[in-house]
């Protein structure tokens, strides 16, 4: 263990410095010496704590996957009657998620060429499934097909997504009426 750090202390710099890296450097570049250095731990720091590269990526998937499913469950426990408020608050807690987190983003545009088994590739669904299923449920309940509660799933994440690069790109305002205009629309497309 690191001196002055407890076990899970050093292992989560090693996530967060890890985010960094994958920000700058990309998943090819990645190196687990820079983000030992970053983390300021000795350079055979991350292997106590992770099998290797990969495993330290798939971790800082999980994390951030973490982070997002607490702030979906507080949302849902806000709204828990009113399942079209509740899914766009969603959305828009997703989209200011992205937006708040930009080392995350890192990890949503990965690009690899993960083979379907691969369990980068599995976790890093997860961060949109939690919102897929939940529209799923909501047209489920509305008696909508399954083919317009796939249209519906597409466009909600799709503006979502866009809605973030956008943001990032500054080619949106990230203003109050921007969101009231988002809040609209994902609205739109679940009642439709």
């Amino acid at each position: 263990m690191e001196e002055g750090y407890t076990a899970g202390a050093v292992r989560e710099r090693l996530i967060i410095a890890g985010i960094r890296e994958l920000e700058t450097h990309g998943l090819n570049d990645f190196s687990l010496r820079r983000v030992a250095v970053a983390s300021e731990v000795s350079c055979a720091a991350p292997y106590r704590h992770f099998r290797d590269k990969e495993e330290l990526i798939l971790e800082i998937i999980r994390y951030i996957n973490r982070q997002w499913t607490l702030l979906q469950e507080q949302i849902l426990a806000v709204f828990p009657s009113d399942d079209t408020r509740a899914l766009c608050e969603l959305g828009v807690a997703h989209i200011r998620f992205w937006i708040a987190n930009p080392n995350f983003r890192s990890v949503l545009l990965l690009d690899t060429d993960a083979k379907e088994e691969d369990p980068r590739l599995f976790e890093r669904r997860k961060i949109s499934e939690g919102l897929t299923s939940l529209i799923r449920a909501y047209c489920q309940r509305r008696g909508d097909s399954a083919a317009t509660e796939a249209e519906k799933s597409y466009a909600f994440l799709a503006l979502i997504y866009g809605t973030v690069l956008m943001l990032g790109n500054r080619e949106l305002a990230n203003d109050d009426a921007t969101i009231s205009m988002i809040r609209t629309r994902l609205s739109d497309i679940l009642t439709a």
